[in-house]
C-alpha cells in the first residue's frame, strides 16, 4: 500500500516559505501586467514611435500633392547613399487629399506609415496635416525618424524648402 500525499498546511497549501515568495511574485507580475493593459487601453494613441505635423505652405494644394509624390517616386530606389534615408519610401496611395506611404530605414529596416492630408483654405495655399507611425509595435523611441520621414520629403522640394513653408518654428507638433 503506498502513501497518499501528505496533509496540506500553510498558507492555500503551500508548504515553504520560498512557495509563498514564488506565489507573491507571480501575483505582482499578474498586477503589473494588467496595470499595463489598462493604461494601453486608456492611452490616445499607440504606445510606440509616432509623430504629426501639421504645416501652412503658401501654394496650392495640387502643386504640394505633384511635389510630394514626385519625391516619394524618386526615393523610392533601394540604394541609399551613406547614411541617407532618401530611399526605400514606396507610394501606397494618393487621390485629391490625401497622400499614403511606407519608408523603411536603411539600417534596421523598420517600416513606418506615412500619411499627408492636404486641405486648403484658399486657392494659393494648402494646410498639411502628415502622420508618421512605426508599424513596429516595439518601437518607442525613433530619435526623431518620423518627423524625419516628413520632413526631409517636405524639405527637399524647392518651392517646399523651408523659405516657403512654416516648417519648424512654425510646424505644430502633435
Amino acid at each position: 500500500m503506498t502513501a497518499g500525499p501528505g496533509p496540506v498546511s500553510g498558507f492555500y497549501g503551500l508548504s515553504s516559505g520560498s512557495d509563498r515568495v514564488r506565489m507573491l511574485c507571480v501575483s505582482a507580475v499578474g498586477i503589473l501586467v494588467l496595470g499595463v493593459g489598462i493604461l494601453c487601453a486608456l492611452a490616445a494613441g499607440p504606445l510606440h514611435a509616432q509623430c504629426a505635423v501639421q504645416w501652412k505652405i503658401g501654394i496650392p494644394c495640387f502643386d504640394v500633392s505633384s511635389l510630394l509624390v514626385n519625391q516619394i517616386k524618386e526615393w523610392s530606389t533601394e540604394s541609399c547613399p551613406g547614411t541617407s534615408q532618401r530611399c526605400l519610401y514606396s507610394l501606397v496611395s494618393v487621390n485629391t487629399e490625401d497622400i499614403s506611404a511606407t519608408h523603411t530605414t536603411p539600417v534596421m529596416g523598420f517600416v513606418d506609415e506615412i500619411s499627408f492630408n492636404l486641405s486648403s483654405p484658399d486657392p494659393d495655399s494648402c494646410d498639411v496635416q502628415g502622420r508618421s507611425v512605426s508599424r513596429s509595435w516595439y518601437a518607442i523611441l525613433d530619435s526623431g525618424t518620423n518627423y524625419l520621414n516628413m520632413y526631409n520629403l517636405m524639405r527637399d522640394q524647392t518651392p517646399l524648402s523651408p523659405c516657403k513653408w512654416e516648417g519648424a518654428p512654425g510646424s505644430r507638433i502633435l
